[in-house]
């Protein structure tokens, strides 16, 4: 019997990647769901929470979370080159992140600056982000706000796009960063 996959050819590029960036609760897994659906292209959708189910248990003798910080650094270094080695492969991607300090873009502009990156910025009211954290019952309440607050995710730097997902409807906002990204020149992470 022989080897189906001998036949096959590959065609080898490095992917593209749609990078948004946003507060907990600021609707961008909604909105790489909705990228995909309305994109004709297959881009696959990554993001940190695809990986914490492999992270282990968040409780300690001492108190919820204790060894986080010493864990969260190595975690998010493996997940910004997790992204890099994806594209590589060449794979096309829509990134969901919480860019939360200037170190983590730096990190990410050196490791994705051979790829195509498209760096869009989700805002979101304070308030919205709050119903939506009350409705899912899987995050604190204050999270999302504390990215905004206390870590400024959106002042590490400027966005090849930015939307407000407050009250637009998810596909309407999928559809214009689609169009943007179509138009895009030089990414400003890259």
């Amino acid at each position: 019997m022989s080897d189906n996959h001998s036949n096959l050819t590959t065609t080898r590029r490095v992917g593209r990647i749609i990078l948004l960036n946003g507060a907990s609760s600021a609707g961008k897994s909604t909105l790489a769901k909705a990228i995909q659906l309305a994109i004709d292209e297959p881009f696959l959708h990554f993001s940190s929470d695809l990986l914490e189910p492999g992270l282990p248990e968040r409780r300690d003798e001492q108190g919820p979370f204790l060894w986080w910080g010493n864990v969260r650094p190595r975690f998010f270094d493996g997940f910004h080159r997790c992204i890099a080695a994806l594209a590589a492969a060449g794979n096309d991607l829509i990134v969901e992140h919480i860019i939360e300090f200037p170190q983590w873009r730096a990190d990410l502009r050196h490791l994705l600056k051979p790829y195509d990156v498209f760096l869009v910025g989700v805002h979101c009211s304070v308030e919205e982000i709050e119903r939506r954290e009350r409705l899912r019952g899987d995050r604190a309440i204050g999270e999302g706000r504390s990215h905004l607050k206390e870590d400024r995710i959106h002042d590490h730097g400027p966005y090849d796009f930015e939307v407000d997902t407050t009250h637009g409807d998810p596909t309407k906002v999928a559809v214009d960063i689609i169009r943007h990204w179509r138009e895009r020149s030089v990414s400003v992470l890259c």
